[in-house]
């Protein structure tokens, strides 16, 4: 496990009754979960961006590689 650190974070009240709901009792498992998937997701732009003025031949590759790195972090682009 890696070492935590404590941070205030001010959220509409409606996404935080959403987060609660869905949190199961643990909002900052819920919340890291939700910023590890969006930091992946925005790594995996940069690289493709990176790529694609690179390489454009290999568009749909990248595709491929960006749709998996979303299915591993259960999320969508």
């Amino acid at each position: 496990m890696s070492a935590t650190e404590r941070i205030t974070v001010t959220l509409p009240a409606d996404i935080l009754a959403a987060v609660r709901m869905e949190a199961g009792g643990n909002i900052s498992a819920y919340t890291a979960k939700a910023l590890r998937g969006q930091a992946v997701r925005d790594a995996a732009d940069r690289l493709a961006a990176w790529q694609r003025s690179r390489t454009p031949e290999f568009d749909d590759l990248q595709e491929l590689a960006l749709d998996s790195l979303d299915a591993a972090v259960g999320g969508e682009r």
